[in-house]
């Protein structure tokens, strides 16, 4: 095996395949080729066979990476290897073994939006409007509940749930499991919830996994929630060949259950693992990498570790202070435009971080301006289109005609004429006669259906029966055939609409997504195909235009950056209470937090990183002047060149330059209408007294120290009453 692209500690990492192993891996230290490398040394010369290796990640992209890097380095055997996401990894278990604790073989994985439905038809039951109380609110409450460890480690789930809704949220609880249950469906959490009590109940079926797997290899370990660290450490219990890949510093999910402690605790649970930290970055420059580690040293709760640039010297780290968002918008485009024209960059080099969703629009309102492209991630994605969705429910129907989901998305899709009477009646005779609302309609045994009922159960009926010489028949052939036999390509054809050729495009796509389905899994079920489409994250197939799909700027997040790496990069919003943002400065662990995402949206970089912020920025409650994020201060100044960039426009507002002054008005002469050591009466901040008054005219700045800390304020924006 070929160890030369392998650097010291890698290599390490690779030999290193008996007993527990920590490899910590730093921001672009090849941590994905470690694993491959691993795979590989494992399979050629320690003669491991490959079903016998068991690799989990967190993506479908990121898995799929993995294994063709794998086939790559040992050929077709690769195929072999168990590499998947966690979700996948637990579908899987559960399919082949969960019988043992009551899970049939056969089960609907319902995402967000099947949730949904099934919340509103409980809400219905319980006689409350689903119009006035958030459907995603309670899936997510549901899911923030089911994510505790106490409720995975088998605590009451009644002591967890709120009792402050003005609806009775526990009953809402028990009766969305109930009907779960009815409807043969599992959600997100109870792939991995019901994983866990496979593994800590089923001793049998718990002992085969064990002795199937004898290879464990977790990327992404800092990133670990409490069911996913119960997975690998049960799994991995009899071997304790388990070797976790990750990196405390780029910890950012804990609003998604992700706890630090798995990582960090590793050898308190190991107490004999090795451990190797790979420091050597192939992506950033050295002043990049300096920036970021400037930053997170700031950290406590981190182990050690100082990255060091492979690529070496680069440009310096540049912050721009804009006087407002507008200044700021207008730098970062008139810097993507300079250096497309003075250094050569494409569009496709420069992404754009924000700290939230909201702080996009004005870089959108500029990149059109300047008619450059942009993507932004996080919009709707392929799988959340109407049309896809509904074929998607078509399919998942005919797999499993119990999910009833399904059922009541499609059977007046395209329009058949049997609206919410038809369906009550469906519904209650099936409860009478307590047998499945297919079977019903499918035997005839509801009196007097409507024609377009038997119109769609012959749909149904003849798919189901094609579906079965799957894959006899093509995959792709079929769902072609559910789209036209089902007349939803024919409802779209007699719209004759810009929007319904679009929507008969992305039908297409699907059709083409089977396609590649099928070849790249030559046995290829519709099962399987359901389960893989249910099984893509939220991360994946960020929706943009197929045209500018390779040369766009890129918009996003600095949560959604995660995994990603751009030649230039601009984190903007950089300005306390934005980034970090305001709910996560009150605790050392929210600041951590922040601190690692700010970590995360720097190492990204590979050529250049601009920090931008802004002097003023309007929200609900009025203008404010901002204070410079506590991030920029942690960066040497030996290695960051700063400027000012000033812009004409605040919407309205007149601000034309440095000095503040509004456009059309001479700045006044008169001084502050305070003075130092005055008492203020802030609405919001309370009382107060000023230590400084700064400026003059309409740019006089206000610094207040208030019991929460000090402030500083523009006087011409600030509602302040004067206190005796």
């Amino acid at each position: 095996m070929d160890f030369n692209k392998l650097n010291e500690n890698q290599k390490k990492a690779v030999l290193a395949t008996d007993g527990p192993l920590l490899v910590f891996a730093g921001a672009g230290s090849g941590k994905t080729r470690v694993i491959t490398y691993r795979t590989a040394y494992l399979i050629g010369e320690k003669k491991v066979p490959p079903f016998s290796i068991f690799a989990v990640t967190f993506t479908n992209k990121a898995a799929g990476e993995m294994k063709k890097r794998v086939i790559d380095l040992v050929g077709p055997e690769g195929n072999s290897v168990f590499i998947k996401t966690f979700h996948a990894a637990s579908v899987y278990m559960l399919r082949n073994f969960g019988q043992g604790i009551g899970i049939p073989r056969y089960f609907s994985i319902y995402d967000d939006t099947d949730q949904q439905t099934v919340i509103k038809e409980v809400l219905l039951s319980m006689r409350l409007d689903p119009k006035k109380i958030s459907l995603s609110m309670i899936a997510s409450k549901i899911s923030e509940i089911k994510d505790r460890a106490e409720l995975i480690d088998g605590g009451d789930p009644a002591r967890l749930l709120p009792d402050y809704f003005s609806f009775n949220f526990p009953e809402v609880y028990r009766e969305y499991h109930s009907r779960m249950a009815s409807l043969n469906a599992l959600d997100f959490n109870d792939l991995l919830i019901k994983a866990v009590q496979l593994l800590k109940t089923d001793s049998r079926a718990r002992e085969t996994m064990q002795r199937m797997w004898s290879h464990f290899m977790i990327d992404e370990y800092q990133d670990t929630n409490h069911a996913q660290y119960l997975i690998a450490k049960l799994l991995a219990e009899r071997s304790r060949n388990i070797c976790v890949v990750g990196d405390d510093d780029q910890s950012i999910y804990s609003w998604r259950g992700a706890d630090i402690k798995n990582i960090l605790d590793f050898e308190r649970d190991y107490p004999d693992a090795g451990v190797i930290t790979l420091e050597e970055n192939y992506r950033s420059t050295e002043p990049i990498l300096t920036a970021a580690s400037s930053v997170i040293k700031n950290n406590g709760k981190r182990k050690p570790k100082e990255l060091r640039s492979v690529k070496g010297d680069g440009e310096p780290v540049v912050w721009c202070r804009a006087n407002n968002e507008y200044g700021e918008a207008e730098y970062v485009v008139n810097t993507i435009t300079g250096l497309k024209r003075s250094d050569g960059f494409k569009n496709r080099d420069f992404s754009v971080f924000y700290r939230t969703n909201a702080q996009s629009r004005v870089f959108e309102d500029h990149l059109r301006k300047e008619n450059l492209p942009y993507r932004v991630v996080g919009g709707l994605k392929f799988y959340d289109r109407k049309e896809i969705k509904d074929i998607i429910a078509y399919l998942r129907f005919i797999a499993n005609p119990l999910d009833i989901v399904s059922f009541l998305r499609i059977i007046n899709v395209p329009a058949r004429g049997i609206g919410r009477t038809t369906l009550d009646r469906i519904r209650a005779a099936a409860a009478e006669k307590n047998m499945p609302e297919w079977l019903l309609i499918s035997e005839g045994s509801l009196d007097k259906p409507p024609k377009g009922i038997d119109e769609f159960v012959k749909v149904i009926s003849r798919s189901m029966e094609i579906s079965r010489k799957i894959p006899e028949i093509k995959l792709s052939a079929f769902v072609n055939d559910v789209i036209n036999e089902s007349g939803y390509r024919a409802m779209l054809e007699g719209e004759n609409t810009t929007e319904s050729e679009s929507r008969l495009e992305n039908l297409e796509e699907l059709v083409n997504g089977a396609y590649d389905y099928e070849n790249s899994n030559r046995d290829a079920t519709l099962e399987q195909f359901l389960q893989d489409i249910s099984l893509l994250t939220t991360e994946e197939n960020p929706e943009t235009d197929p045209e500018n799909r390779d040369n766009c700027v890129t918009l996003m997040t600095v949560h959604n950056a995660k995994g990603l790496e751009f030649p230039v990069v601009f984190l903007t919003g950089m300005e306390e209470d934005t980034f970090p943002h305001r709910l996560s400065v009150d605790t050392e662990e929210g600041i951590e937090e922040e601190r690692r995402l700010c970590y995360v949206g720097i190492t990204r970089a590979m050529e250049r990183v601009y920090l931008v912020s802004a002097d003023i920025r309007r929200s609900y409650a009025g203008v404010f002047y901002k204070q410079p994020s506590r991030f920029i201060s942690e960066i040497p100044e030996n290695i960051m060149e700063s400027v000012f960039h000033a812009s004409n426009d605040f919407s309205g507002n007149g601000f034309s330059g440095q000095d503040g002054s509004r456009s059309g008005d001479a700045p006044r002469d008169t001084g502050s209408m305070f003075s130092v050591k005055e008492r203020v009466m802030h609405p919001k901040y309370g009382p107060g007294r000023i230590e400084r008054i700064e400026g003059e005219g309409d740019n006089i700045k206000l610094t207040i120290a208030f019991t929460s800390g000090k402030k500083t304020f523009l006087e011409k924006y600030t509602p302040l009453e004067k206190m005796p």
